[in-house]
């Protein structure tokens, strides 16, 4: 099997003939400790990965009009203030949205805009084939909460759900139509990326959460699937109260299953691997961050024993590879997916 063959074999639930390496963003300053000088396609390859991304925002300093550059804020294409911090997406500070009124002259970005793909085409171009080409898109929580700000946009479901639905329709309008476009080039996997919970619970309840996301992520689910894609839902914390709506809505694949959020994976493992594989869940936080080389072997080698068995598994950090993890704990961990990821498990 090809890397590509490998990821999809799993998406499908079957047994590949190894585990696949599932990573969606490695911060630069590791790729660089690790292999100097290298670009993002570069170190993907030297690494092994299975799949291949955009493997950051759409934000760099060179393409953003700042408002103030000591601090890093820039206003981006729906009207979020932003602030560049030390990951690869800036953070929202200040949404456009402030009453209700706002909302009647907002005009959204343009779906057909050149910059909505970004370099996707180069990604299809190096690894169509070669690789399972992943892009991470929006589904109907982040961007109306940014939009709004995300505490006024959960107090909104309670106090204005009509301009609640409203946000999500309206930004639905451009993030389907975005998902629509990379994936008619070529992109195999759609990564739905808005996070709903912290580690200990949903961040609105859910009753809320069936009234106003889930329809918004069923849309976007179906619609990725229409457009001939995978979908792998990645939503950090701890999801358990949502989790049956979540796999409801006919997602190929949950990520990224967080421990630290005390989400167990060999449970999710038996109560729904009949249903979705799992792209998960190695600690980016202590683990890949802060624990010794042995302990990162021990976490990776027992998740895989756990997880692997019967297929329907890739593996990856619990978020990303950040700026704060440790390279050597990054080789640790796949080194690990080396020597004990082959079908049969042992």
């Amino acid at each position: 099997m090809n890397s590509r063959e490998r990821v999809i074999a799993a998406l499908e639930r079957r047994e590949p003939d190894r585990v696949p390496f599932f990573e969606c963003v490695i911060d630069e300053r590791v790729m660089d400790a690790l292999l100097p000088g290298c670009d993002y396609f570069q170190f993907n390859d030297w690494i092994g990965q299975d799949t291949v991304s955009q493997n950051r925002s759409s934000w760099s300093r060179e393409n953003v009009d700042f408002i103030d550059e000591e601090k890093g804020l820039f206003r981006d294409k729906w009207g979020v203030i932003r602030a560049f911090g030390p990951e690869s997406t800036p953070v929202p500070i200040e949404g456009p949205i402030k009453t209700p009124e706002d909302l009647k002259t907002y005009q959204p970005p343009a779906p057909e805009a050149d910059d909505v793909v970004g370099s996707v085409p180069e990604v299809v171009r190096r690894y169509k084939g070669k690789k399972a080409t992943a892009t991470i898109c929006r589904d109907a929580f982040f961007n109306p909460a940014f939009l709004r700000g995300t505490t006024q946009f959960l107090m909104d479901m309670v106090d204005n759900p009509k301009l609640v639905h409203e946000l999500i329709d309206m930004t639905l309008s451009y993030d389907i139509r975005a998902m629509q476009r990379m994936v008619a080039l070529g992109m195999d996997v759609v990564v739905f990326g808005d996070a709903y919970a912290d580690k200990n619970s949903t961040l609105m309840s859910p009753k809320h959460f069936k009234q106003f996301i889930l329809p918004g992520l069923k849309r976007c689910v179906d619609a990725a699937h229409e457009a001939g894609a995978y979908v792998l839902k990645h939503t950090d914390g701890n999801i358990m109260a949502i989790i049956e709506m979540i796999i409801d809505t006919g997602i190929d694949a949950l990520n990224p299953i967080e421990p630290q959020a005390g989400m167990d994976i060999g449970l999710i493992k038996e109560k729904y691997g009949h249903r979705i594989a799992i792209v998960g869940n190695i600690d980016c936080g202590y683990v890949l961050s802060q624990a010794p080389v042995e302990e990162v072997r021990r976490v990776t080698r027992k998740t895989i024993q756990t997880a692997a068995p019967g297929g329907g598994y890739c593996l990856s950090s619990s978020n990303s590879i950040h700026s704060s993890v440790k390279p050597e704990n990054l080789m640790a961990m796949v080194e690990t997916l080396r020597e004990c990821g082959e079908y049969p498990i042992a």
